[in-house]
């Protein structure tokens, strides 16, 4: 009996030394692995005593309010509070993360000029579940963070939407993009990274709508809003009945059907050649 309670103590302590918090921590520190790092306590109490994640992380006084933390293990990361040894309720707590790699490696894309939304991906598979918050900085104006929880189970590589502050669909663009992500995992491990472009460096347009009627197929162009100003290239892929294909790059968007048993088409940029759209394909 005795090991069996030994070993539920074991899980419960190692269960709260690695549990998430459920959003962002508002105060918060970084060290590095088998670094050093002082933590400060903010009450005014004259007697605090420390609450920490694990016994072995600082092997100074825990009534002081500077906390020393020598050679800071990994383990070491999460919930720190200090608090009035005459009066529980007061209190301040703060997060450790452990600093990792840097940094973070993640892509975005945008689907046409006047899209507000930016579509990003971690380029990386990270723990999980973890915590990780975005943001958008441009010409000067920087935008709140945005808090998302990355679930145990789910995509291989993490997809997230990043608004644009101050966005202005027909205005040149003078100054790059700058996109901020930040990560924390389940065992308090931190990395960051940032990313800096302009909006036609990363133009993906969305792949074209495909409608076929007796005489002909027709496409859509994705850039409908404003096509004078952002007109498209289309390229095409047929196949036909004697099992011949024909390939073309064109601006029309119809193509006779007579004959035709499976037809493709992307899109992308006519000025920019910008990167082409994801193929749409129909069976005839």
């Amino acid at each position: 009996m005795s090991v069996l309670l030994s070993l539920v103590v074991v899980v419960l302590v190692i269960h709260r030394l690695q549990s998430l918090p459920g959003t962002w921590p508002i105060h918060y520190h970084f060290a590095e692995a088998g670094g050093d790092i002082v933590l400060n306590c903010s009450l005014k109490a004259e007697k605090i005593i420390w609450k920490l994640p694990g016994k072995d992380c600082s092997e100074g006084s825990k009534q002081q309010k500077a906390l020393r933390l020598h050679k800071v293990k990994n383990r070491c990361g999460g919930l720190y509070t200090c608090a009035n040894v005459h009066n529980q309720n007061q209190n301040h707590s703060l997060y450790l993360l452990i600093e990792g790699h840097s940094p973070l490696s993640f892509s975005c894309t945008v689907d046409s000029y006047t899209s507000p939304d930016l579509r990003c991906s971690l380029t990386e598979e990270l723990s999980r579940p973890s915590l990780i918050r975005v943001k958008s900085n441009r010409s000067n104006m920087d935008q709140e963070w945005t808090e998302m929880k990355i679930p145990k189970d789910g995509d291989h590589l993490f997809k997230f939407n990043v608004s644009l502050p101050g966005f202005c669909p027909f205005e040149e663009q003078v100054d790059p993009i700058t996109v901020y992500v930040e990560f924390m995992s389940k065992s308090h491990e931190y990395i960051k990274g940032h990313k800096s472009f302009y909006l036609r460096d990363i133009v993906v347009p969305r792949a074209p709508e495909i409608v076929v009627t007796k005489e002909q197929i027709i496409w859509s162009n994705p850039w409908t809003h404003h096509p004078s100003f952002f007109p498209m290239q289309f390229q095409l892929s047929a196949t036909f009945r004697n099992n011949t294909d024909v390939n073309l790059t064109t601006e029309e968007q119809k193509y006779r059907v007579k004959d035709v048993t499976r037809f493709s088409v992307r899109c992308r940029d006519r000025h920019k050649a910008s990167e082409w759209s994801a193929w749409t394909t129909s069976q005839i």
